[in-house]
């Protein structure tokens, strides 16, 4: 008799288990997809940290895009160093893959880089903040980062290049290098680290300058250290680097859990211990 009673115990004890996690998964879909109905990123936050608990796995990928400053070591418009260089930079940018989960200020951002990129709108309120922060003065030239192509190269950065040197934040390098044959671009090539990016001549007057160099996009950072290098030979001096954005690196779905469940447990323990 005493067997069958706790046979029956620990049936009931695993159907309410699997019942649980039915309405608890359940919980999470629902948490996630009322989240994602949000196009500002306040409004979002509380229910995907529900829904992370609740176990939903879609839930870290969107609140990880929702809340990039948490998980990255450097957050927009605030100095850091890269190597030896003091760099800045206005936002994140995010891989095309994951524009259907942003949030309206968000693809916003992303549209004003892609912008930037194909010379329609200059960015001179994101640039010139970021001027500020590092303090340049007009003693300093911007050089810009050269591209695939001369034309490329112009659309691109003459409108900024003209601002920055117009309003007093910097002198403009733009004509101080010349690109001297067309490269493939390597944004659009699959074997980035392929690419011969050495398709530029430098100025002799270079020599003795402090520069800062000014790019639309900072992702590995490698583009920005060869870059500096070959400024450097040229004889100048690299006091800086101003990007438009920063390419979002995804964190691991573990670390978005570890990081929402260790805000949650923060939480509960001092609720708890204010109760006491």
């Amino acid at each position: 008799m005493e067997l069958i009673i706790n046979a029956t115990l620990l049936l009931a004890a695993i159907v309410l288990w699997i019942y649980g996690q039915y309405w608890r998964k359940k919980c999470g879909k629902v948490l996630c997809q009322y989240a994602a109905a949000y196009d500002e990123r306040e409004d979002r936050e509380k229910p995907l940290r529900q829904a992370i608990i609740a176990g939903n796995p879609h839930a870290p990928l969107l609140y990880a895009l929702t809340c990039p400053e948490l998980f990255d070591k450097v957050r927009p418009l605030r100095l850091f160093s890269f190597g030896s260089i003091r760099c800045v930079f206005a936002g994140y940018y995010f891989p095309k893959r994951f524009e259907s989960w942003l949030c309206d200020d968000q693809l916003a951002f992303v549209q004003k880089v892609y912008d930037f990129k194909d010379g329609k709108d200059s960015c001179t309120e994101y640039f010139s903040q970021a001027f500020l922060l590092l303090s340049t003065d007009e003693d300093i030239t911007a050089m810009f980062m050269p591209c695939s192509t001369s034309d490329r190269y112009y659309r691109r950065f003459s409108g900024i290049a003209s601002f920055l040197e117009t309003h007093g934040y910097v002198r403009s390098g733009l004509d101080l290098i010349c690109i001297t044959e067309s490269r493939e671009c390597k944004h659009a090539s699959e074997k980035r680290s392929e690419i011969n990016t050495a398709n530029y001549m430098m100025s002799n007057d270079l020599y003795g300058k402090r520069v800062v160099i000014v790019d639309d996009l900072l992702t590995s950072g490698a583009s920005l250290m060869e870059y500096a290098h070959n400024l450097e030979r040229a004889g100048a001096k690299v006091e800086g680097a101003v990007f438009l954005a920063r390419t979002f690196q995804m964190p691991s779905p573990a670390k978005v859990k570890r990081l929402v469940w260790k805000r949650h447990l923060s939480v509960l323990i001092w609720r708890r211990s204010d109760d006491l």
